[in-house]
């Protein structure tokens, strides 16, 4: 029997951090739950991929640990409504994961779990049936394994690039590269991350979520409109990284930076936020 911590969202959960409000062991076993208990939800599912179109907070865990082992697609909030149609279409999608707001971008008929009160209840929509399922009150998972097991060199979370063309990230992909980021930017329980970026690529999901969670660190999340409600958030919590894209010679990448290194960077033009 394969390792359990071959898995993105029960590696995440083993490694002790939280996400928000949440430990992240708590938002993967609201996702689990959620699949135990949603039968019309598994079938929607059954041969399928799943879609994620969430910013990266709790309710994204819950959705990646519902996806339970199958590739989900990372739609952006920022795409029309007719591309992310397409990507939904071309990737063979059964079920997207979303938020009341963001629902209208799907096409009409797409079978939708709405994860607003999540890691409490989920609302469930497939045709011709709504159902409102209870994730529980959850303590965390008791998981057992080795937290240096390699991931499994299966599908974990597909994306599109801007020219259309679908790429595949597998669990040992992101697993190796989360360590990677912990390694890099010395991630310790003691460190509070706060990512301005959304997890609709998959750099962002192993630097900005995994990274952080492996190494039992806290993780925020914000989309500041300006320099200034950056700062404030950052102090008023105690923010000792942000997570942000930034320009570099070879190009885009996703990484860390110290408060001042991040704010210096924005002002410069060199980071840029979730809305660039």
């Amino acid at each position: 029997m394969s390792d359990p911590l071959a898995l993105l969202p029960l590696a995440i959960a083993a490694g002790g951090g939280r996400l928000g409000a949440f430990h992240a062991s708590q938002l993967t076993a609201a996702g689990l739950t959620l699949l135990r208990r949603s039968a019309p939800l598994v079938r929607a599912l059954a041969g399928k991929r799943s879609a994620i179109l969430l910013p990266g907070g709790p309710a994204f865990l819950v959705a990646l640990a519902a996806s339970d082992g199958r590739g989900a697609l990372l739609l952006d909030g920022k795409a029309s409504p007719t591309t992310i149609a397409w990507q939904i279409a071309d990737a063979d999608v059964g079920a997207v994961f979303t938020l009341e707001a963001l629902a209208p971008m799907l096409p009409d008929g797409t079978p939708v779990v709405l994860l607003d009160d999540a890691p409490r209840v989920a609302q469930v929509f497939v045709p011709g049936r709504r159902m409102d399922v209870d994730l529980g009150s959850h303590h965390g998972l008791l998981l057992e394994g080795d937290m240096a097991t390699e991931g499994r060199d299966e599908e974990c979370v597909v994306a599109y690039t801007p020219s259309g063309v679908r790429l595949t990230s597998t669990h040992r992909n992101l697993i190796a590269a989360g360590r990677a980021a912990v390694a890099e930017l010395l991630l310790t329980p003691m460190d509070h991350v706060l990512s301005i970026l959304p997890c609709s690529d998959p750099e962002s999901v192993a630097v900005c979520l995994a990274a952080p969670l492996f190494a039992g660190a806290r993780v925020s999340t914000l989309s500041p409109t300006n320099v200034d409600e950056l700062v404030v958030a950052a102090q008023r919590d105690d923010v000792t990284l942000i997570a942000a894209r930034w320009r570099t010679e070879t190009g885009i990448r996703v990484s860390g930076f110290s408060v001042a290194n991040a704010v210096e960077r924005l002002r410069d033009g060199t980071l840029l936020h979730e809305n660039e």
